[in-house]
């Protein structure tokens, strides 16, 4: 998809990337071989830009392509770095502040459970166990994607990391669905695009994460299952979500790009299953 895009370059607008497309050029390359060949003076501004976008996306820079193509336009991204470069993640709180610091914590943030998800594999982290490895486990991922990140997910992991704990690029899907019709929060949303979740929490809410951390921490061993499935479902789910969303644009927008075909991975169930295991294994 982005070696598609041009709406990131130099004055280039929606009006003008649609035209590209309707006169054939459809790719990066096609925009380069439109250059006279005996031009050999200094290239354009506008070859300059696709040379470095073609660099950028060699190095896998996806903050720097969110930054050129803007919030209305990183879900172009999702096509290109959906190859295990997406750490998709959702936290789970106890209902404090993220500036708070929790009574069995001694940092701020008041996240208990955080999950991430990057297409092959699912691993959850615990308060008091792991949680601090966040920062180090993130760092080997290109973008972050959440749901409604930027004002939940996010401030409560800077109170504990700080400001750029995650340098790499970040999809917010709240925003990102709500442009194409979808609004509400994730459950609602799940269910109106026919995304399931496990029979066992597919009712829970945020509440019940919060009353199942203080059971946990109330000796219920039994609570920590069900809480970690909850956070899990959040985390699986985004990415079927971007899929949905960004085939929604495909067709709203009427872009002459590909589909995802498959919308959630068909591993997802035992990649959950793993993860529980891994957890009751470490506690």
């Amino acid at each position: 998809m982005l070696v598609r895009s041009f709406i990131h370059l130099p004055r280039v607008g929606p009006f003008r990337e649609r035209r590209y497309w309707e006169d054939g050029v459809l790719c990066w390359n096609d925009l380069l071989a439109d250059r006279d060949l005996f031009d050999d003076g200094p290239p354009p501004l506008l070859v300059e830009a696709v040379l470095q976008s073609r660099l950028k996306l060699a190095e896998g820079d996806a903050r720097w392509f969110e930054s050129h193509l803007g919030i209305s336009n990183a879900w172009r991204m999702a096509a290109d770095f959906d190859d295990g470069r997406v750490a998709y993640m959702d936290i789970e709180t106890d209902g404090s502040r993220g500036n708070e610091i929790p009574i069995d914590d001694d940092q701020p943030g008041g996240t208990t459970v955080l999950s991430v998800w990057d297409g092959q594999r699912a691993r959850v982290f615990l308060r008091g166990r792991d949680l601090d490895q966040i920062p180090a486990y993130l760092s080997q991922y290109k973008v972050l994607c959440t749901f409604n990140g930027k004002a939940f997910d996010l401030p409560y992991l800077e109170g504990r990391f700080g400001k750029g704990f995650f340098p790499g690029a970040h999809l917010d899907l709240r925003p990102i669905t709500a442009a194409v019709g979808l609004t509400g929060g994730l459950k609602k949303i799940e269910k109106h695009v026919g995304i399931t979740r496990p029979k066992m929490i597919e009712n829970y809410t945020g509440y019940d994460a919060v009353k199942l951390w203080r059971a946990y921490c109330n000796g219920r061993q039994d609570a920590l299952a069900p809480l970690a499935l909850y956070n899990l479902a959040d985390t699986v789910n985004l990415q079927a979500l971007l899929r949905v969303v960004y085939n929604l644009y495909m067709t709203v927008e009427k872009l002459p790009f590909r589909r995802f075909e498959v919308l959630q991975e068909a591993h997802v169930p035992a990649a959950l299953d793993e993860a529980l295991y891994r957890l009751k294994e470490n506690i």
